[in-house]
């Protein structure tokens, strides 16, 4: 009984420990994203986007053939995940861009 009672706790502290590498790991991919210093920007005519903030704000701007370049801009900033998922799904990819700025701000606050 004890000894089971024992495993419980070394498997919550276990995945306590995970949660908290992946919240480090989130965060620094947020700071990365969100500062994104040293990067060059997106560039759209005129307008210069450094960042994933300036990205959503801008997203009315943006048109469904540009996903690709938006996707490898992401990456460059060092988010491969989400360009990954936006060169398998090109048509969503502003919902996937808003998802992942919320999922990441939740961790940069």
């Amino acid at each position: 009984m004890v000894e089971k009672r024992e495993s419980r706790k070394a498997d919550a502290n276990q995945r306590r420990r995970k949660a908290v590498k992946k919240d480090v790991a989130l965060s620094a991919l947020a700071e990365g994203l969100f500062i994104a210093d040293g990067k060059n920007p997106y560039l759209k005519g005129d307008l210069a986007i450094h960042n994933l903030v300036e990205l959503v704000q801008n997203m009315a701007s943006l048109e469904h053939h540009e996903a690709p370049w938006v996707a490898d801009w992401i990456q460059y900033l060092g988010d491969a995940q989400t360009a990954r998922r936006i060169h398998e799904e090109p048509a969503h990819f502003k919902k996937i861009i808003n998802e992942r700025w919320a999922e990441l701000n939740k961790q940069f606050e």
